[in-house]
């Protein structure tokens, strides 16, 4: 059986490692001065190398040729512990040993022992939040006093679950979403050591639904791979992929920002057609639309993680004619077409009116007025059906406009107009309303 590509490409090295900077140069750092700690707790996401880096640094503590805080990965204690052959690496799954007693017998009591080959006793506990009160409790004092020979790393995707007594006997390491840019730069070097070629559009969208997880990203490339021996386009890519690709989404939105309604209107309806599910679509609508806000406000390194060469390109030409306003207020649109898509009997539906209001929407200044005129802005959700040359302008002179309610108990009021009371006495209202022959309330 062949291995997985997460298996086969894990890092030999921290320079191996995708990201976590900040980790690595911390750990290096220590490891070159010789002023390791004796807990670590790791915390982060899944599949971004928290389980990885501590091996590296069980590997590292114990390798007696480490240069530069990187194991040399030539002797003896690194092919032991590479191979998972050490047996003074311990490596515990807590989510299968949440009682007391395996804590206990496997790491209380055997910790008092000196290593059998190696410098130090490295153990290796992941998923640690798992454990029950009474495990917790139990290594709370080996943590706090542990034997100089001992190491302990902790991993855990929840570290809210961890009792704050076990944290402040650790140093707390907080791992991050591997970036797009960094994941594609990942998948590319695997693809060139396995000899595959891979479209760009395709790296791009396997790191966008790995979420940051560079397990979830080898996986998916590793099901790429067995759809066909040549090259992968997307077309090969989307019998893996869900139905909702990036291109379609980077089709759309170009659509929005150059302010085509009918051409967004029939993308959306085509996209039902070829089974996109739309509410994961509008889900990636708004991530873009938060992309390309944030880049419009000053974070262009955000435009890196938009997708391949060409639709970055595409969409920053767009993004010239469009404001921030337009973004967010695009941003809102969707969100509440996501809401309200739980009950339409029409899937699109709410993203088509999200689409025409946005497209229709007119957020841009204008400088020159005459007459003093202002502008008031509609009330959301009413600009949908409206042309943008339609402001609706009022003078700085004009008096508001005062709807009065008719009143449901007076009904002969209905078809005349409304006296104005006098300001000064409201109490004579029922009086004159009475004397003029009408049954009002001076009749009550």
């Amino acid at each position: 059986m062949s291995e997985v590509l997460y298996r086969k490409y894990r890092p030999m090295m921290f320079a191996d490692v995708t990201d976590q900077e900040h980790v690595k140069l911390t750990l290096q750092n220590q490891l070159r001065t010789g002023h390791t700690s004796h807990a670590y707790v790791f915390t982060g996401p899944r599949g971004v190398g928290k389980t990885t880096l501590a091996r590296l640094l069980a590997k590292a503590v114990n390798c007696p040729s480490v240069k530069d805080g990187e194991p040399c990965n030539a002797c003896q204690s690194c092919a032991e512990i590479t191979g998972g052959n050490a047996l003074d690496v311990f490596e515990i799954d807590a989510a299968s040993h949440t009682d007391v007693d395996n804590v206990r017998e496997n790491i209380v009591k055997s910790v008092r022992f000196a290593p059998t080959q190696l410098k130090y006793k490295v153990y290796i506990i992941d998923e640690v939040h798992m454990l029950s009160t009474s495990s917790f409790n139990a290594l709370l004092k080996t943590l706090e006093e542990p034997p100089s020979h001992a190491l302990f790393i902790l991993a855990t995707t929840d570290i809210h679950k961890v009792p704050p007594t076990i944290l402040s006997r650790c140093q707390r390491f907080d791992f991050r979403r591997i970036p797009a840019s960094s994941m594609v730069a990942r998948l590319k070097r695997i693809a060139e050591s396995e000899g595959r070629s891979v479209e760009e559009a395709v790296l791009y969208e396997i790191a966008k639904h790995a979420e940051g997880s560079a397990r979830d990203a080898e996986g998916l490339l590793g099901q790429i791979f067995a759809v066909a021996d040549g090259p992968i386009t997307m077309a090969e890519a989307s019998l893996v992929l869900p139905t909702t690709t990036l291109v379609l989404v980077v089709n759309f939105v170009e659509a929005l920002l150059k302010r085509h309604t009918e051409a967004s209107v029939r993308m959306l309806n085509a996209y039902v057609e070829q089974g996109v599910d739309m509410p994961h679509f509008v889900d990636e609508v708004i991530e873009l639309l938060r992309s390309l806000l944030i880049a419009k406000i000053g974070g262009a390194e955000r435009m890196a993680d938009v997708g391949d060469a060409e639709a970055r390109a595409r969409l920053s030409a767009a993004l010239q004619g469009v404001d921030a306003v337009f973004l967010s207020g695009g941003i809102r649109s969707f969100l509440e077409a996501r809401r309200a898509g739980k009950t339409d009997r029409i899937p699109q539906l709410g993203a088509e009116l999200a689409a025409v209001e946005i497209c229709l929407s007119s957020t841009s200044p204008h400088p020159s007025l005459a007459g003093g005129e202002t502008r008031v802005p509609l009330p959301r959700g009413t600009t949908g059906g409206l042309p943008s040359n339609a402001p609706f302008p009022l003078t700085a002179s004009s008096s508001p406009v005062i709807l009065r309610p008719t009143c449901l108990t007076e009904p002969w009021r209905s078809g005349e107009a409304e006296e104005s009371p006098a300001p000064s006495d409201e109490r004579s209202l029922p009086e004159r309303q009475g004397s003029s022959g009408r049954a009002g309330f001076a009749h009550a």
